[in-house]
This record gives structure tokens, sequence and C-alpha cells, in this order.
């Protein structure tokens, strides 16, 4: 299928063409936009967009101005949707009336009826050609039998006398009624029901047959028109400006990666593995800032045609309609300058100019063997209202620096250069999984809701405390920790926090960590004799940490790009770089030995020595999304996946790896995972689709 591209805007726009598949409308169906498709090119869009968008149920984004679409009745089946949106009297008849630059003409009431008559003569009314024998049916009908009806011969010798005597349009709100009425108050137009329930008690609602006898009805036309070409100028320039960046960006990209490739081959053997990831990272960095920047010049590109589609649309309605038409479609365009207005500003607010900066590090030029990293690639980000024109300078710029270093390398933030600290041996990867013979004995359910909860209980972390297993687990949804005991399946307290926990590590028996990504801090408790939660401290981070352990006095902390190992005061010791993750939840665990520690890292769990280094990491083909990690007493790695809702068990060495709860086995989709001291006993959390979430507690037997 076809569409219009920023490519084709420069063409005419004509309003009887279909933006879709570029060809003369066929059935034509109007959106609220002003926008006309065909029937059956409207129908296969709405069709692709999938049931659920981001625009909300029931709505849909206009192919040409992007903006969401509301279906009158979305109850109604998906393939019907196009239907519900009404035809345009005047393109539907523009459409028709195009063909009588043709000889022949079919006769419109006939092919109605499925019958095929060629037309002699033109209803000026109907704007419609018709046959002999309906043009005497006409003439019959009292209703009807003054439409002024011509000759197509003298209709094809004067297109003037084409224009439109009256045309009604319909509601979109309630079927079978015209719009009539005006509310000045609240700029809408209504139909005689729309005044009845909306709009009966507002001051000024008037006809629409007496405002377009209004001289200001003309002035307010023009203002529009000017308002319509000025958002497209505006657009011109700002399209202008973002295609300047973009040449400039893809100019230092070239001159930069350049300066790269004369840099590494001055040490070409030592520097041949780093040179590969430093082009391959700038690369995605560029691709990433050209898309951003594409995208918001396509969204201009989008404001400026659908503009110039409006502005010929409300030309052909002045020309051909009714000044009651003219009135109505003036009116529903305003809107959507308003709309576009906004898109123009919002971006002239937010636009940045972007440029490249490439910082070689020191080592790298005195090709010291102490090299562990390339350089750093920076954006310099530069606002319209702040430019700087001294290239030279960098003052008011912003800055995103991105480290171009080995994959997986942990960073060292002590030094400035990022260096990086490398695995004392080289780390191995266990891809497969045997059969396994451990069993998960189900104990029971237990119910986390409370009677002050006011949402679902969601629970995201939690952990095992004291010696009598008891544990306490993370209610997301209502900001509450809530503490459990054997053979009790139901809360015996809760501790109501500010805000929506995440994880809970365990420091000692009576001690827990509690991340806030909210508030972008991890707090620490502890449970006193009393069964009352007494906040302690408090670490604040840079960004909101979602995963949290304890090891060996350190804070291991999992973000939605990193991880980091900081001191038991929060100052960061070591940062890891992961894969950016927007997954349901970013788990962390420490072994009970203390010296080591797993995450996860895209679809990959990687174990981790507590400097950094990586040990060894686990895949496999069905693992796609590992939403949940804990260890047994003995150190063997415990996986929830979400996705293939298998629950996978890892040797402490990195040997071995099995299956120990199959997908046929799951009432849910495992999504957190914690072992008590004995390593015997564990809680699991499942989400169940429409009934919200388990937690319940297993027994692990051979």
């Amino acid at each position: 299928m076809s569409s219009l591209s920023e490519g084709d805007e420069e063409k005419e726009i004509d309003i009887l063409t279909c933006p879709i598949c570029l060809n003369t409308l066929n059935k034509p169906r109007q959106l609220e936009c002003l926008h006309n498709f065909c029937h059956k090119c409207l129908q296969e869009y709405i069709s692709s967009s999938g049931e659920n968008g981001e625009h909300g149920k029931g709505k849909f984004i206009c192919p040409v101005c992007k903006i969401p679409c509301r279906v009158p009745f979305p109850e109604k089946p998906r393939n019907k949707w196009a239907t519900q949106f009404p035809t345009d009297s005047l393109v539907t008849s523009l459409a028709d009336s195009a063909s009588l630059k043709t000889d022949s003409q079919t006769c419109a009431p006939c092919k109605r009826e499925g019958k095929h008559s060629e037309a002699k003569f033109w209803c000026r009314d109907c704007f419609e050609a018709m046959c002999d024998s309906c043009k005497l049916i006409h003439k019959k009908i009292r209703q009807i039998k003054s439409h002024k009806i011509l000759r197509l011969e003298e209709v094809r010798s004067s297109p003037q006398i084409l224009k439109m005597v009256e045309g009604n349009v319909d509601c979109t709100q309630h079927t079978k009624r015209q719009i009539e009425l005006f509310c000045r108050q609240h700029r809408k137009l209504c139909c005689v029901v729309c005044f009845a329930t909306d709009h009966r008690e507002c001051p000024d609602v008037k006809t629409i047959d007496e405002l377009v006898k209004d001289e200001k009805s003309e002035g307010e036309l023009t203002e529009i028109i000017e308002a319509m070409k000025e958002v497209m100028n505006r657009a011109e320039e700002q399209i202008s400006h973002k295609t300047q960046t973009l040449t400039l960006m893809t100019f230092k990209h070239e001159e930069l990666a350049e300066k790269i490739e004369s840099i590494t081959r001055k040490a070409i053997e030592r520097l041949k593995s780093l040179r590969n990831e430093a082009i391959e990272k700038f690369e995605i960095c560029h691709s990433k800032e050209t898309k951003r920047i594409e995208y918001q010049r396509d969204i201009l590109q989008s404001s400026k045609l659908a503009m110039k589609m409006d502005l010929k649309y409300l030309e052909a309605v002045t020309k051909y309609g009714s000044p009651k038409q003219v009135f109505i479609t003036s009116e529903k365009i305003r809107h959507q300058v308003g709309f576009h207005r906004e898109i123009l500003t919002v971006d002239q607010e937010n636009h940045e100019d972007v440029d490249y900066k490439f910082e070689f590090n020191e080592i790298v030029e005195d090709l010291s063997h102490k090299l562990s990293a390339l350089g750093k690639l920076k954006v310099l980000r530069n606002s319209l209202d702040e430019m700087v024109h001294d290239n030279d300078r960098e003052t008011g710029m912003k800055s995103v620096t991105f480290s171009i270093a080995p994959n997986q390398a942990p960073t060292r933030l002590s030094v400035k250069t990022y260096s990086t600290a490398t695995p004392s041996s080289r780390p191995h990867t266990l891809e497969n999984c045997e059969a396994s013979r451990i069993r998960m004995r189900k104990e029971k359910d237990y119910d986390g809701s409370m009677g002050s909860d006011r949402k679902i209980s969601w629970f995201t972390g939690g952990t095992f405390c004291l010696d009598n297993g008891q544990f306490i687990m993370a209610d997301y949804n209502n900001h509450k920790l809530k503490r459990f005991k054997r053979d009790v399946y139901s809360p015996i307290m809760e501790y109501p926090v500010e805000s929506a926990p995440f994880d809970i590590a365990l420091v000692q028996d009576d001690e827990i960590l509690v991340s806030f990504p909210h508030e972008c801090r991890i707090n620490r408790y502890k449970l006193r004799d009393d069964d009352i939660l007494k906040q302690t401290d408090t670490i604040t981070t840079l960004s909101p940490p979602e995963g949290v352990a304890f090891v060996d006095q350190n804070i291991v902390a999992s973000f939605s790009n990193c991880i980091k190992i900081m001191d038991e005061y929060g100052k960061e010791v070591v940062n890891i770089p992961t894969k950016e993750s927007s997954a349901y939840t970013i788990p962390i665990v420490a072994s009970k030995t203390g010296n080591t520690f797993v995450h996860r890292d895209g679809n990959v769990i990687v174990i981790r020595s507590l400097d950094g280094d990586e040990i060894f990491r686990f895949r496999h083909r069905q693992l796609k999304d590992p939403s949940g990690i804990s260890m047994d007493f003995k150190d063997n790695i415990y996986v929830c996946d979400c996705n293939s809702s298998n629950i996978y068990q890892i040797s402490a060495d990195g040997q071995r790896g099995r299956i120990i709860r199959s997908s046929r086995l799951c009432v849910g989709r495992p999504v957190g995972i914690g072992f008590d001291g004995t390593g015997k006993r564990l809680w699991l959390t499942s989400n169940i689709q429409r009934s919200g979430q388990l937690l319940t507690m297993y027994t692990l037997s051979c």
C-alpha cells in the first residue's frame, strides 16, 4: 500500500486523492480532523494498527496529521470501524463531478441500484448526474421537484455553476442529526440533541444560518487561513533547521570516524579490537541521535502536510461549499491549527543542536600498555535559545557521555577516564540445561491482601528474615512492606512506607535494605523487638534503583543500564554497564558466602565477584525475560523466566544447568523467588492473567 510521504509534500495536493493509496478517493470516509480516505484503505489501516495502541482503546492515529482519532462506537467489530465515519458530501460530489470532464457519465441514482445508465442531466441541489428516467422521477417528487436541473453539456461548458447550493453536515455524536447550532462559549458545533443535553444553559447559542450572515464570519475565515499559513511557514523553518543539524552531524560523524581510524593505525595490533568497538558504539550513538531528530522532523512534516491539506480543503469548501459549510469547516480546522501550533511550540522549546566530540584517552595517544578504553564520545546539544556560534566554545553545552570500552567490563568511578577492570580469568558461558530430578512441593498459597489495601497486592521483591521462618515482601501497589509467618498464610504485620517499594535485601536477621525507584533512594530499616520497623539510614542515588543486595558490607544495586557496587554509606566503588532494559524488574542477588553476586544483563544471567569481575554467564534459548533470581545455601542459582514460565537451576560453579519447573506445570508466570536460610524452602510470586498475583510457598525435594 502506498502512502503520502514527506517527499511528496511539495507536490500539488489534490483533496480528491486518497493519502494512503494515492488514487482518486473511492467511497471516501472523513475523520474528525477532516482528512478523507478510501473506505477500504481506511479499514485496512485501522486493522493493521493493532487492537490497543498507545493512544488508548477505541482510538487510532490519523495517517496524515498523527492526531488520535476516536471511533464513535468502539465496542463494534474492529473490521467495521471505517463504516462509522461519515462521508463528506462535498468531497464525494467533487469526486463525482470530476468525471464530468469525460464524454460519458453514469447516472448516480441508477448506480446506487446496481444499474448502468448514461447520464444526460445534472442536479445542482443533489450535486449528481442523472439519466432521462431519473430526471422525470426527480420532477414528480414534491420535496425535490424545485431542484435546479441542467443539461450536462451546459455544466461542462460552465464549471462555475457546479457550486453547491446547500450542504448539510452530520453530527459526529448523534446519528441522523445535522449540525445546526453553534455555542460561542465552548466554540462547539451542535445538533439539536447536543444543545438539549450539553448546552441548554449556555448564554450564547445561535443557529449557523444566523452566524453565516454575520460580517465577523468572513474575518474569522481570513484569520484561520493566515494562522494555517503561519504554521506552515514555521514548520518549514524548523524542518530546514533539522536538515542543517543532520548535515552537520553527518559531517562531524565522518570527520571523527576518520580521526579514530588514523589514531588506531599507529598501534593497529594493540588497538584493533578497541577501535572496532569504538566505531560500533559511535555508529549506534549516531543512529540513535539521527533517528531521534528524524522522528522530530517527521512530526513537523506531518504538521506542515496536514495544514497544507486542510488549507486546500478549506479553499475547496470556500469555493464550492455553502456559507454554512464554510463556517462549520473553519471552526473544525481552528482546533487543528491549535494542535499543530502546540506541536511547533513544544518542538521549538525543546530543540537542541547536536554536535559530536570525541575525547581520546591520553593513554591511547601515548600508546601506553595501560590502555583500557579508546575514549569518550560526547553528544553536544544546544537549544535554539542558547545557540553558540563560536565552534571553539562549549559554554552552555549539555553533554551526554558514552563510555566506549569492552562489553561487560566494569568501570571504576575513581578513575577519571573510566578505566576497565579486567577479569583475572576468562569467563565461560553455559548454554545447555539437563533434565531435572529436583521437585518443588507446594505448601500453600498466601493471601497477601490487608483490609487497608486500596489496590490489589503486587509483590516485586522480598526476603526471609529472623530465625523463625518469617519473611517480608514489598507490596509495590499499596506502598507497604508486609510481614509473613510460617503456617500463617496471610500478613501478620504491615509497615506503610511513603513511596512504592521495589526490592528488599537482608543485611542481618533484623535489618533490611529497601529500594524506592520513584524516590531514587535506598532505605535501611531495623526490626525492633516491639515489631516496629525503624528507618536507620537513607542512601540517595542519581537514578532509580530497582534490585538491591548486600554483600560483605557493600551494597549492590541494579539500574536500567548498569550495576553499581557501593560501600555501606552509598559511595560508588564500581560501575558495571549492562544492556539497557525496560523490563518488569532487574533482579540482583548476593551469595550466602558473600563473595559473589548474580544479576541480569538483557536475557543473560551473569555471575561476578565482589570486585566486579565476570566469572561466568548463563543463557538458554527459552530464557527471554529473567524476572527473578535467588540462591540457595550452596550458592546454586535459581532463575524465574516470566516469558517461558520456566524456573532454571544453575550450579554454583556454572558447569551445569537444568529446568526444575516446566511451563507445563506453571499456574502463572513466575516473576519473583526467594530462599530461606536452609535453602530448602522458598517463596514464589506468579502473575495470573486477569487475577493479579499469587504468592506461594514451596519446599524443594530430590
